[in-house]
């Protein structure tokens, strides 16, 4: 992380670069994240160890039996058109997000009554598909640190400061955000002067932290993993041997510099707390044993990549050859719509299991197999997980953390990305006024 070695102040353009391509700049679209949190506000965030801390709720309180939650807003609170954040507001729109639970508006204050227990509450409420937004001729608005000054579908966007913060003006004056950056180009920019914050491959990060630049982490998030395509590959055989002769350890040394974590799990061991339960090591005996029962035109395979993502024809390529050595065929074939099999990087979208397995599950194409999420203890969640990965659909290989590379010039106070990889950049300020 960049050091305090002078004092904070307020001017610069903080230039980002990323590989997503938003279509639109709307808080439920996966590929806005992580700007997102700089323009939309949950009632509560999550600190550094997953605690929730005040947001656009200041306190909160419950029942014994967690059934009738009151959230004491924060006064004040405008969007960035100038109209209020009123509790009747808040409360029509957590009506629309919870269904099936009771909520009301009384002064500053929003009551959640349920005649169920509402354990998980603050977990759900910090997740990003809980932000305030207001719909405006221009699109929507938010409440948070920074304002949408401008957005170019697929290309760019620019966030302004918001003078109006609740929190304060943040030291930056603006964030400007360029799309559609593959990270071979983000670090020669980072290199050349030409950004200040970018994404990083893990095996960038020795050549990206020298020269005075730092790298900033997030926790374990993406998950690595082959998804079946529906239709293909339907010997169960097939699936099985593929997953056994793969061999995660020598990928997660060599590729991936060590990053992350090795995992034949859809959630993180973080997380979930029984990642370590499922098998990682290969066993290539017992794959060669199915490849043999397989007719010899049932042993070739497809397998797609999206060439933007991290690492991916290297993994794609070491996968080929792992199978090989079980007697399988695997042809790699970059963004064949037609694949039996894609290597895919699905992100961690919520700190509630529950709703970070159904999400996960969605992101693989297995909702089909997805049992509703829902509140529940690490013995059913297991279960759940656990049936998820019956029949080998899915085939988990690592658990990587978002990275960054960020210019010497770069200074922060604070952490200036989440657990979850999302943006703090109002902890950001540039010591001196030119790149």
């Amino acid at each position: 992380m960049c050091g305090a070695a002078t004092r904070p102040h307020y001017s610069g353009t903080l230039r980002v670069e990323m590989r997503a391509t938003p279509a639109a700049f709307d808080p439920a679209a996966a590929d806005a994240a992580p700007l997102r949190s700089l323009v939309f506000e949950t009632l509560v965030r999550l600190d550094e160890a997953g605690a929730p801390q005040p947001c656009l709720a200041l306190s909160w309180r419950h029942d014994a039996a967690a059934k009738r939650w009151q959230f004491d807003l924060r006064p004040a609170v405008k969007f960035h058109d100038g109209s209020p954040l009123t509790a009747a507001a808040i409360a029509l729109s957590l009506q629309a997000a919870l269904p099936g639970v009771t909520i009301a508006a009384t002064g500053d204050a929003v009551t959640v009554r349920s005649n169920h227990a509402l354990s998980e509450l603050l977990l759900e409420l910090a997740h990003s598909g809980f932000v305030f937004a207001r719909s405006t001729e221009g699109g929507l608005t938010g409440t948070g640190p920074f304002r949408l000054a401008a957005f170019e579908p697929g290309r760019h966007a620019t966030l302004a400061a918001n003078d109006d913060y609740w929190g304060g003006r943040p030291f930056l004056d603006a964030i400007d955000v360029q799309f559609g950056r593959v990270l071979r180009d983000q670090l020669t920019d980072l290199e050349l002067g030409k950004s200040d914050v970018v994404e990083l491959s893990p095996s960038d990060l020795r050549r990206a932290s020298g020269h005075g630049r730092a790298v900033w982490s997030s926790a374990a998030v993406n998950l690595i993993a082959l998804a079946f395509a529906p239709g293909r590959a339907e010997d169960p055989r097939l699936r099985e041997a593929l997953t056994l002769s793969i061999d995660r350890a020598a990928m997660h040394t060599v590729l991936l510099q060590k990053q992350g974590e090795i995992s034949a799990a859809l959630l993180p061991q973080w997380i979930s707390g029984y990642a370590f339960a499922f098998a990682t090591a290969p066993d290539l005996t017992r794959a060669r044993t199915l490849a043999n029962t397989l007719p010899l035109a049932g042993r070739t395979l497809t397998l797609a990549y999206d060439p933007s993502m991290r690492a991916a024809r290297s993994l794609a390529e070491r996968v080929a050859v792992n199978a090989r050595d079980a007697g399988l065929v695997v042809e790699v074939s970059p963004q064949n719509p037609h694949a039996d099999v894609r290597l895919l990087e699905v992100r961690l979208a919520s700190l509630d299991p529950a709703q970070a397995l159904a999400g996960i599950a969605v992101g693989l194409g297995l909702e089909e197999h997805a049992e509703p999420a829902s509140t529940a203890s690490p013995t059913a969640l297991y279960e759940s997980e656990r049936k998820l990965l019956e029949g080998f659909r899915a085939i988990p290989l690592f658990q990587l953390p978002v990275l960054y590379g960020a210019a010497g010039r770069v200074r922060v106070y604070a952490p200036p990305i989440t657990r979850l990889g999302d943006w703090r950049f109002d902890n950001v300020w540039l010591s001196g006024t030119a790149p």
